[in-house]
């Protein structure tokens, strides 16, 4: 296996490294922010780390920059494919959350209007979601390798 596994393990920790460092006490409030939306972009990072490692698993050789585009040339899917493919698509579920996250630091903001319906950042716990953003990441990155291991 090529260095994707290790890229996905190396995005994840400095995500981890992101969360606890906006979490700190004493952390003045434009550095907390810019620590989380670090780590929303180093998940991101590592999520798509990680579908390079199912690619090789699939052997598909083809370049994708997206898990629906990676799905297309995949003669046929893996489990694990498909499983992230209903989270994406569950508007509700913690990667489409993720996801949406990472595009709204991607857009610049031109009004609350437009910012109505997205979801916000950062709970009123403070970085909550993104921690468990990453938890569940981290969740299912460990869980489909211990299966494919197992299998």
């Amino acid at each position: 296996m090529s260095d994707w596994l290790g890229q996905t393990n190396q995005k994840l920790y400095q995500a981890r490294l992101l969360i606890d460092s906006s979490e700190n006490d004493g952390v003045e409030s434009a550095l907390a922010t810019a620590c989380e939306e670090g780590a929303i972009f180093q998940l991101v990072l590592a999520y798509q780390a990680y579908l390079h490692e199912l690619a090789e698993i699939a052997n598909c050789r083809e370049e994708f920059i997206s898990l629906a585009q990676l799905i297309e040339f995949t003669p046929v899917p893996t489990g694990e494919m498909t499983e992230l493919r209903q989270l994406e698509t569950d508007d509700f579920s913690w990667l489409a959350q993720l996801l949406t996250a990472f595009e709204s630091c991607s857009h610049v903001k031109k009004s609350q209007a437009v910012m109505a319906g997205s979801i916000p950042l950062v709970a009123q716990g403070g970085g909550q979601n993104i921690r468990d953003w990453y938890q569940q990441l981290n969740d299912i990155i460990d869980l489909q390798r211990l299966n494919r291991q197992e299998s």
